[in-house]
């Protein structure tokens, strides 16, 4: 997985996972404002916001230090290559699967705003749509210098 693929799928999972010690919110901003994208978090925490509130199908959310990506975060990173590409159709439709139709165009505007942070600090989200779920992806995960669990 690339950098931006880690620090997306990171920082979702931390957020998601709100109510655990660590990584804290504070943790969370100093590794995006690390990676330059510290201006993400309250497109982050939208985006989390809008999943509690809208979707209408659980998505697997694994530990903020889990190896592996699940089905759900791979649509979630779907949805943000095509938001870095402009596909908002594309982006829509992926969101569509958890969220109710309401939720999915919410879910855009949050989801634009990350993509454009991370494409503006060079972190660009490659397209593996051409890959097939069957794919085991893992991301590698460790202690960093803000003593939270975060990539490399």
């Amino acid at each position: 997985m690339s950098a931006a693929e880690r620090l997306f799928i990171w920082g979702f999972r931390a957020k998601a996972r709100n109510g655990s010690a660590v990584p804290t919110a504070a943790d969370i901003q100093q590794v995006y404002d690390h990676f330059r994208v510290g201006d993400a978090v309250p497109s982050l925490e939208a985006l989390i916001e809008i999943f509690a509130c809208t979707a209408h199908t659980a998505i697997e959310v694994r530990c903020p230090i889990c190896p592996r990506v699940s089905d759900g975060e791979h649509g979630i990173l779907r949805a943000i290559v095509a938001a870095q590409q402009d596909r908002v159709d594309v982006a829509r439709e992926q969101f569509a699967c958890w969220l109710s139709t309401a939720g999915a165009d919410w879910a855009l505007h949050p989801v634009r705003g990350l993509a454009t942070i991370f494409r503006m600090a060079g972190l660009i989200l490659p397209d593996r749509q051409v890959q097939s779920r069957g794919h085991d992806w893992t991301v590698t995960m460790k202690s960093w210098l803000v003593g939270s669990p975060t990539l490399h």
